[in-house]
């Protein structure tokens, strides 16, 4: 029988695997800005939000690998659709209903670039997490050009309530509040 719980405990002991270190915190913010912006949000939505970027625990692929930042519509799509599936082989082995699991393959699928109310939802979650808490890892990783590229995309894909959001965001680390402040 499929369980909620169930299912985010698998996700649990499956992100932690991802070379980046801070996924399943990702996946835990992703999740509360989920249900910030949408109190109610039904079991697929939560699900989503959880195992939206779970190909890099399994697959090991980021954003690190993209030699090209100009591909990065390109890439994202590809890791959008690998999560996916990813999710979707999980329901299935957890008995979920064909309806969710279709619901939350197609949400994982668009959670780059939204185009319904619940995928929008799932991208600006996404986007507030990555401004929440994502921003001092990418940037050790990636350095000063690139996060500049990336808050601007991250920035730019949210709806205007959200962006007011990210603007209330009190960064600690002086650093990136200039960075962010500087890329807006």
């Amino acid at each position: 029988m499929a369980s909620f719980d169930l299912i985010q405990k698998e996700i649990y002991s499956i992100l932690p695997e991802s070379p980046l270190d801070f996924e399943l915190t990702h996946a835990q913010l992703v999740l509360k800005w989920v249900l910030k912006l949408k109190p109610n949000a039904d079991e697929a939505l939560k699900i989503s939000a959880l195992a939206h970027d779970i190909d890099r625990a399994i697959t090991g692929i980021t954003e690190k690998d993209l030699l090209d930042y100009s591909k990065i519509n390109e890439f994202k799509k590809e890791h959008s659709v690998r999560s996916a599936n990813f999710i979707a082989e999980l329901l299935v082995k957890h008995g979920y209903q064909e309806e969710i699991i279709k619901k939350v393959k197609n949400l994982v699928e668009k959670h780059e670039v939204g185009g319904d109310s619940e995928s929008d939802i799932l991208m600006n979650a996404d986007s507030l997490a990555y401004f929440e808490y994502n921003i001092p890892s990418y940037l050790k990783r990636n350095g000063e050009e690139r996060t500049r590229e990336k808050i601007k995309f991250m920035f730019s894909r949210l709806s205007d309530d959200a962006k007011k959001l990210v603007k209330q965001i009190n960064f600690s680390d002086s650093q990136i509040a200039s960075l962010v402040k500087e890329s807006l």
